[in-house]
């Protein structure tokens, strides 16, 4: 193989990676999106639950705001999660265009 068409491979190799991250970045961002709506609808029924002073058996009302707390709590680690995939996708995108 001539070292033009190494270069042209090793470019379309590039541009496909950076594609494909480009692409995750794109599903990151909506999924972050989603757990955000997420979370908020799940405060908003903690809320709920905590305000509810009579209307619940005081047993079934912890277990539901348990329940709820670690809902929430799985949602931000997997928040967190995401961020953190994202920024090393970012700084390999950076180091990446710096090595060009």
């Amino acid at each position: 193989m001539s070292s033009s068409s190494n270069s042209n491979q090793r470019n379309f190799v590039i541009a496909r990676m950076a594609m494909d991250a480009a692409n995750r970045l794109s599903a990151i961002a909506a999924e972050m999106g989603q757990l955000q709506n997420e979370i908020q609808q799940h405060h908003r029924v903690l809320n709920s639950f905590l305000r509810s002073v009579r209307t619940m058996d005081p047993a079934r009302k912890e277990a539901r705001i348990r329940a709820t707390r670690e809902r929430i709590e799985g949602l931000e680690e997997r928040q967190q999660a995401l961020r953190a995939e994202q920024q090393t996708l970012i700084v390999h995108g950076a180091l990446g265009r710096l090595g060009d």
